[in-house]
């Protein structure tokens, strides 16, 4: 593929990234809000999040097989997103009508639907990046970010100007066209395994004769990705934590609203100019410097955040986030897309990120929870998960004294 092309494929990937994120955090980013607003007890809210959180996690892996054996991620992808468009046009009605099931339903549908195509377009990136080495998952994903902190922004001023019903359906006009650019995007093919792969009793069957024992076989079959799967779940835990834990220690510290909300702009600002540099960083550093880097500033910032005494000093070490998410993600999906057998990408994408930001989520929440219920403060609890990203940065070390990130390992 010449230069041109790859450019449009990498134009076409930014555009999906950023009409999904701008749709999607219309909803992510609001809902526990929109149900209090309907008068629903913030108990009550928290918990159908976190039931929606458990339900996705458990789809997650199923869509990646069905995409695996039946149907590409692209197909899926826009199946999918069109029926996310209809949940979408239709919530407003079932929050109006005050009917808890009607809206848990809704709720329900948008997650089996909208929340699951997050992993799909990973697993479709990755394999266009087993296809095309010269796919830039940074640059295409840093834009995703870009959109979802620009969407945060627009949107919050269109729920208090117009009300919640206008930022949904603006939302789901952004997912439809998330699927009409998804149309345009190209298919991701296989070809043939990458080298390094662990062979498996199942390595001579054709995907379609794959069950979802062998396929899950073959995936755990890799050290590489057992290893990076284990590390990213320790470092990946303090995300969820963390976006919660900041809001109350600002409070703590006598900040405000708005300084809460300077917080999460810089943690996701923060995320795009090392998202969009990843293809130039991994080209010149390698996979096993960066994974260093993103898990020694987890490390770094997790115990910073929990000693740190000012509402100033917890903005700023914010900004760490570029540092550890924005090189994380990236670099583990690179990394993927040459250790994973290609017959069953979409299921090893779709379990990773299943256990690495559905399932680090519902137990960092979990574990927020237990600390405070117990008594402790919401900075002392940050301590939990300063030890948990250490585990990670110790299992880096560990890989690469014994030379398991090598791919031919």
């Amino acid at each position: 593929m010449n230069k041109s092309s790859m450019m449009i494929l990498n134009i076409n990937g930014m555009l999906l990234q950023v009409f999904y994120w701008f749709g999607s955090c219309s909803y992510m980013a609001f809902m526990v809000t929109t149900l209090i607003d309907y008068g629903w007890q913030a108990a009550s809210a928290a918990a159908a999040i976190t039931a929606m959180a458990v339900i996705a996690m458990l789809v997650l892996p199923v869509y990646g097989f069905i995409s695996d054996k039946y149907l590409s991620e692209k197909k899926l992808s826009v199946l999918l997103l069109a029926l996310t468009a209809v949940f979408f046009a239709l919530l407003p009605l079932s929050l109006d009508s005050g009917n808890i099931f009607l809206i848990l339903l809704n709720m329900t549908g948008i997650t089996v639907t909208g929340m699951q195509i997050n992993g799909l377009l990973d697993a479709w990136i990755v394999g266009l990046k087993q296809e095309f080495k010269s796919i830039n998952y940074g640059l295409i994903r840093g834009c995703g970010s870009f959109a979802y902190a620009l969407s945060a922004q627009i949107m919050g001023t269109v729920t208090v100007v117009f009300g919640h019903d206008a930022r949904i359906w603006i939302g789901g006009g952004f997912l439809a066209l998330t699927a009409i650019a998804a149309l345009s995007f190209r298919s991701a093919r296989r070809i043939s395994n990458p080298p390094g792969i662990n062979k498996t009793d199942a390595e001579e069957k054709p995907v379609n004769q794959l069950t979802g024992k062998e396929a899950m076989k073959i995936i755990f079959s890799s050290k590489q990705y057992n290893l990076l799967l284990t590390v990213s779940f320790f470092l990946f835990l303090s995300n969820a934590a963390i976006t919660t834990l900041i809001q109350l220690m600002t409070r703590d510290f006598g900040g405000t609203t708005a300084q809460i909300g300077t917080a999460t702009a810089v943690m996701a600002a923060s995320e795009v100019p090392f998202m969009f540099m990843m293809a130039f960083f991994i080209k010149k550093a390698g996979y096993k410097k960066l994974l260093i880097v993103c898990s020694l500033a987890y490390t770094v910032r997790m115990f910073i955040t929990a000693f740190v005494s000012t509402v100033n000093g917890l903005i700023y070490i914010q900004l760490l986030q570029g540092l550890s998410y924005a090189v994380l993600l990236p670099v583990s999906m690179s990394y993927l897309s040459l250790i994973v057998d290609e017959r069953v990408r979409s299921t090893a994408v779709t379990t990773y990120t299943a256990i690495t930001a559905s399932l680090t989520g519902i137990l960092g929440n979990l574990i927020t929870s237990a600390f405070l219920t117990a008594g402790f403060s919401a900075q002392s609890s940050l301590i939990f998960f300063a030890i948990s990203t250490l585990a990670g940065f110790i299992l880096v070390l560990y890989g690469c004294a014994r030379k398991i990130w090598d791919i031919t390992a």
